[in-house]
Order: structure tokens, then sequence, then C-alpha cells
């Protein structure tokens, strides 16, 4: 395929669009005017037949395009950034090395794309070229400092939320094994009533250390904070219809009884340091950009064009 031979990647989809004869000479017509240039129809035609699936652009937006490039093209010609033959054959030479073709199955993979050697090193030609202008008329000088980047994370922190969490304080009291109803209805009645003190105002704290017998007593009942896919059903459930600082139970669950506590809920986001280069990226390319649409509407502001579509 072209694609695996094509390996210039810019800004843009680089084409051919000179050379070409779209249909008989009575029937093109200038569709451009580009200070001394022009675009005909046959050459947007052309364009356009390149343009497949979801890279289809409208006519209008495709000349728009080919004007662009007509506009770098000319301003490297007055900066003197022309490729040289020199580079233009080397470029060639390292397209066919990392294709593993020698120059005969280079020409017949060409062939098979509908497009002969010659075309294709005009357009490559114009690749290399507009990659230059590229790197030193937007790319050069940008950069983003990492006071830019935390204040853009600060500012988007919602965008790296991850999953909410909730922290709960439970007394648990746990049933014997293999429990029988008497020794069940023991169990709930003392959860029932330490709920009673709890609900009126007791010390939940001091009703912890009294009561519990579990491993989280030693954190007087803490369980941290947890995703609330990783709590247990039962405590996650009743959990949602709490605010902090309220309670519920007796809840039955994991060999036991156990009264909870919301402590706090909270959305945390994913640490700076995990996202820092994601959000560098993102703001290099915006500034690129940025840069791209300011530089092309100075080439434009400078240049005489006709758009006849």
């Amino acid at each position: 395929m072209r694609s695996t031979i094509v390996i210039f990647s810019i800004v843009i989809n680089i084409i051919l669009s000179q050379g070409m004869a779209g249909g008989s000479v009575g029937v093109d017509r200038v569709v451009a005017i580009v200070n001394e240039e022009i675009i005909t129809l046959s050459d947007l035609q052309r364009e356009e037949s390149l343009k497949k699936g979801d890279n289809r652009m409208e006519a209008r937006q495709l000349l728009e395009d080919m004007i662009d490039r007509k506009l770098q093209m000319a301003a490297a010609k007055r900066a003197g950034m022309d490729v040289t033959d020199k580079e233009l054959g080397e470029a060639l030479a390292d397209i066919m090395k990392r294709n593993n073709l020698d120059a005969k199955a280079f020409e017949a993979a060409l062939i098979k794309e509908g497009i002969t050697l010659a075309q294709y090193k005009v357009e490559l030609l114009e690749q290399m070229t507009l990659s230059r202008m590229f790197s030193k008329n937007v790319r050069a000088g940008i950069a983003v400092d990492e006071a830019e980047v935390r204040a853009y994370y600060e500012r988007n922190r919602g965008a790296y939320s991850l999953p909410e969490e909730i922290r709960v304080r439970q007394i648990y009291f746990p049933l014997p094994e293999n429990a029988t109803p008497a020794q069940d209805a023991a169990v709930k009645a003392k959860a029932q009533a330490t709920y009673e003190r709890a609900r009126k105002g007791e010390d939940f704290l001091g009703l912890v250390r009294e009561n519990s017998r579990s491993a989280a007593a030693s954190q007087d009942g803490d369980l941290g904070f947890m995703q609330r896919q990783h709590v247990l059903p039962e405590i996650e459930e009743a959990a949602r219809s709490l605010k902090p600082g309220e309670i519920a139970g007796p809840l039955q669950c994991a060999g036991g009884y156990h009264i909870i506590r919301l402590e706090e809920v909270r959305t945390p986001a994913m640490p700076y340091e995990k996202v820092k280069d994601e959000i560098t990226s993102a703001l290099f390319q915006q500034k690129m950009e940025n840069t791209y649409r300011s530089w092309l509407q100075t080439l434009r502001s400078d240049s005489h064009i006709e758009n006849r579509l």
C-alpha cells in the first residue's frame, strides 16, 4: 500500500496538484489564483479523487487547503528553504530502505498505486518543504512550562476524576459460627440497642471502642476510603441515603451486624504526576494549532488570492 511507502507526516495531507489534466483543455478552468499561480478544476478534481472515506472534504474546503499549500511553498522559496536534489534523493533512498525495496520494486509499487516516480518525487518534494516550513515557523519556539500544566490540571480536575469513594466508620457485632436463632436474636438486640444509643447522640467513637471486636477496632472502626463498588453491597446501599455524620443500622451482612456512620464522600482526581505528560502534550498541540492558523492568516493577508469556486 502507498501508506507504507510514504512515511513523511505533516500537518496536512500533501498530494500532487500540478501537471495533471482532469479533462480536455476545453472544459478545464481556473478555480483559484494565488499570487502568480493558478489552481485549475482538474487539479481540484484530482485532489478530490484522492480523498476517501473520513478524509473526504467539501470542494470549497479542499480548495482552501490547496491555496494554503501554495502559499507555504511560495514562502519557502522566498526564504531560500527549497529542498535540494541531493536532499530529495537521500529521502527517497531512505524510504526505499525502510520498506526493503530496490529502485525497480519501488517504482512498480508506485505504478500499482497509480502514480509515476516523477509524480511521486514532486509530491515528496512538497511534503519535505512544507514539513521544513512548519518546523521553522510553527513548531520552533513553542514550549509548555510547568506552571501552565499545573494551572490546567487545577482548572480541569473534573476531567481527571476517579470513581467516587466513601469513608465509613462501623461498629461490628459478629455472629457465632453456626449461630442458633437465639444467638442471632441476642446479637441483633445488642446491635439495635447500641444503634439507639448512637442515634440519641452518644459518642460514636466511644461506642466503637466499647463494642467492636473486629480488626477495624484498632482504627476506631474506620474502614478508610473505598470505591463504592468495593464496599459490601448492604453497607454501600445504606450509605447512599446518608449524609456525612449520619448513621444507619443494624445491617446484617458478612457474618454479623453492622452499625455504620458515613464519614466523608469524595471524588478523587488522578494524581498530577500521572497526567502531567498527557496535559503537556495537549497544550503543546493546542499552541501549535493556534500558531499554525495565525501563520497562515499572515501569509494570506500578504498575498493576492482569488477563490473562483
